[in-house]
């Protein structure tokens, strides 16, 4: 019990901060481009979506990281939008690593910057991939929810936090997307990194 709480902390200190600035920086975006305003200053983290499957995610050591910003409104142009921002972040993230490695001091433990920059390309890597999941909210959902050949999607936002918190409280995740297409994508970027910083 001792080391589950301890990891679990851990990852709270190495994820929060990172996934904080993702989420908020997501919304922020998505209310530029939209041209929606904000309703309140801590719109983007103030739903279950957010940290309920993030908080999941971490009980559950899971690999995949996910942790939903509270969307302005459905529909596939702010699925896009929230697409391309998570791809923003991941690439800023890759470059604050491999700056952060070229910058690191030559003995010790690499400072907590360091960390923070590799879970920022992580978990919007992670957030990237999550949006080929046929779900309300992200864009293969709202593609489908689009498609008039397909069948439509159940809506709701309740719906897609709670799918997705189960989703995460199980292996699925880290052995479908995870294994097939963000691990490895994870590993060539941070192999890429390391380069650029050598």
């Amino acid at each position: 019990m001792d080391e589950w709480f301890t990891i679990v902390v851990r990852q709270l200190i190495l994820y929060s901060l990172p996934v904080l600035v993702s989420i908020t920086l997501v919304t922020m975006l998505e209310a530029r481009l939209i041209k929606g305003g904000l309703p309140h200053p801590f719109y983007a983290i103030s739903w279950r979506g957010c940290w309920i499957p993030f908080l999941t995610a971490l009980c559950f050591h899971r690999g995949v990281i996910i942790a939903l910003p509270n969307p302005l409104k459905p529909g596939l142009k702010a699925a896009a939008t929230r697409l391309i921002a998570h791809a923003l972040l991941c690439a800023i993230g890759f470059l604050l690593y491999a700056w952060s490695l070229a910058s690191q001091a030559p003995v010790g433990l690499p400072p907590l910057h360091l960390w923070w920059a590799k879970v920022l390309m992580f978990f919007n890597l992670c957030m990237l991939f999550l949006h080929l999941l046929p779900l309300p909210l992200l864009l293969m959902g709202e593609i489908i929810a689009k498609s008039p050949k397909l069948p439509p999607l159940p809506g709701g936002n309740s719906l897609t936090w709670i799918s997705l918190t189960l989703l995460v409280a199980t292996p699925i995740l880290d052995l479908s997307l995870g294994s097939f297409m963000i691990y490895p994508v994870y590993e060539w970027l941070s192999s890429s990194a390391i380069q650029l910083a050598g």
